[in-house]
């Protein structure tokens, strides 16, 4: 607003002619030029004073604005929906979504079900010293977390009147639920997720529809009238219900642990939620499990973004064969990939790794897939050289393979179940996939030695006899030299943090069978370092590295 007098005569404003304003300190007013000459004698040194006050005042306000300024925003792009984007030049080992790093889930997580009796219902780390049952679904490692833990007691108290306890997955609706109630601004959050009924099949809607009225029967149990009676109006319109499943499963984060395991689910909004896929992602979500906490989800820059680049995450495990990925996407989140590793078909026929056995294994020729998108595991192939075709037995080999590691991955992570038969069984399946994959690129090989060694390493440190412990690691360094470059080519790529603990599992069993490798530790020291870019120092992984190079650093 201007003065309502000039500062020079100390006349008012003439008709039709505001006063104008000293453009320097911008706290004087004048009839004209004549004026702010005659009163700048008398001006001067306040008029100087006020000026440099107001720049360094300026400049501090810049610089606040610069260091608050989002390093991500949100854009709308045809076909991909809501998608971020770098607004700045971000290194590796940044952590763009927040001023912390870290995002809260919007309601508390969810352990899987076999997990309820190793991991702390509120902050999913392992029991160390015992535990604290508080109900058939809550078991906390200290009387801290049961305090901080908010829903063990009234769910504790609908457990009691109900026949057996929910799934994971109506849980995390029920207490989602609870949190609009709570919180409305929550809601707003949720809604505000993207979902896709149109391709959801009868199948699925049944699905949806069974979950969403276990949670309904979940809240009434609680007592929870008000919530329940949101549920029940949502059920009454099965729409709304199927926009609600759709959103938790196709923007729900599978919470693992640093060693990769699934442990977990929890729904994380914000700009956590608005971040596509890629086959080849940017950025690597990774979760922090600290003492009296729940799970929080952190975003790490695993390669340099430019300015106006997309952030973009791997909604799926990146080294599986194409058709893999695309059947795994597709179930889950609706949409077909096609960035350019997907349309990169000569990778993947050597990821498939398939070997010809024309001539009992003497032919040399390179296998590949006689349809150009290899859109399905049933894709034909052809050897370049001899032109057989007879591939149905060793693409069955690899089909049966994979179903019996995903049971034999079941039952690893139950530690009541390392037991000698389940290694013998997991290096039959590796050695009869050496018939039928390429040693250097198969990711069907790749995995089962990955699977071996690990068991190796979990048999290890339950034995007491030295002979048998170097026995065991023997035979997985045995593997371990057998499958080294096929597990770098699938594996080693930025962001792939299963490498890195591949890596670390290696240095380890080296370092068992012979101390002074000081390779191996050199390799220990490479993988803490590059796990702390992710992850707490507190990290049960970190902590047991650091025990491994403090073991083995005075050999």
């Amino acid at each position: 607003m201007s003065a309502t007098v000039c500062s020079a005569c100390g006349l008012p404003p003439l008709p039709n002619k505001p006063l104008l304003k000293c453009t320097r300190c911008e706290s004087v007013w004048y009839h004209d030029k004549n004026c702010q000459v005659n009163h700048y004698p008398e001006h001067r040194v306040e008029c100087r004073r006020v000026a440099k006050l107001k720049k360094k005042v300026n400049n501090t306000s810049t610089t606040l604005a610069v260091k608050q300024k989002p390093l991500v925003e949100c854009r709308n792009i045809e076909g991909r929906g809501r998608s971020l984007f770098a607004t700045t030049s971000i290194k590796v080992g940044c952590h763009p979504l927040s001023s912390d790093g870290l995002c809260k889930p919007i309601a508390h997580p969810v352990l899987l079900e076999s997990m309820r009796s190793s991991r702390c219902t509120y902050c999913f780390q392992q029991f160390k010293h015992g535990y604290i049952q508080s109900s058939k679904l809550h078991c906390h490692c200290s009387l801290q977390c049961q305090r901080l833990d908010t829903n063990w007691r009234v769910e504790k108290h609908a457990l009691q009147q109900l026949p057996s306890p929910p799934s994971p997955t109506a849980l995390s609706c029920s207490r989602i639920l609870r949190k609009f109630t709570k919180v409305p601004t929550a809601l707003n959050e949720y809604n505000e997720l993207c979902y896709n009924i149109d391709s959801l099949s009868e199948q699925e809607k049944e699905s949806y529809l069974q979950i969403f009225n276990q949670a309904h029967i979940f809240l009434r149990a609680i007592g929870d009238t008000t919530t329940a009676k949101m549920a029940y109006e949502m059920i009454s319109n099965p729409t709304k219900v199927y926009q609600f499943m759709s959103r938790l499963c196709m923007n729900g984060f599978t919470i693992s642990n640093s060693e990769q395991h699934s442990i977990g689910h929890g729904i994380y909004c914000g700009f956590s939620s608005m971040m596509n896929h890629s086959c080849r992602s940017n950025a690597v979500q990774t979760f922090w499990l600290c003492d009296n906490t729940p799970p929080m989800l952190q975003v790490t820059v695993c390669k340099d973004v430019n300015v106006g680049e997309e952030i973009t995450i791997s909604y799926c495990d990146t080294s599986t064969p194409t058709s893999m990925r695309r059947a795994t996407l597709l179930e889950n989140y609706k949409f077909i990939c096609d960035c350019n590793l997907c349309k990169d078909i000569d990778r993947d026929d050597d990821v498939v790794g398939l070997k010809c056995t024309t001539n009992s294994g003497a032919c040399t020729g390179r296998v590949k897939s006689i349809n150009s998108l290899n859109e399905s595991e049933s894709s034909e192939y052809k050897c370049n050289a001899c032109k057989s075709t007879d591939f149905n037995k060793a693409r069955k080999a690899q089909s049966d393979s994979i179903d019996r590691m995903r049971q034999l991955e079941s039952l690893l992570s139950n530690t009541q179940q390392h037991d000698k038969k389940v290694g013998d069984y997991i290096r039959k399946v590796y050695e009869k996939l050496k018939q039928y994959c390429c040693i250097k690129t198969s990711y069907y090989l790749s995995s089962s030695a990955d699977l071996y060694i690990n068991w190796c390493a979990n048999e290890l440190k339950k034995m007491n006899n030295e002979q048998d412990q170097l026995k065991i690691c023997h035979d997985a360094l045995v593997v371990i030299n057998e499958s080294r470059q096929v597990s770098q080519f699938i594996m080693d790529y930025p962001g792939n943090l299963s490498w890195s603990v591949k890596l670390g599992v290696e240095a380890k069993l080296r370092l068992f069978a012979n101390p002074m490798d000081m390779g191996a530790l050199q390799i220990l020291q490479n993988v803490r370092k590059e796990l702390l870019k992710y992850y707490p120092s507190s990290d049960e992984m970190i902590l047991s590295l650091e025990e491994s190079l403090a073991a083995y650093s005075f050999s």
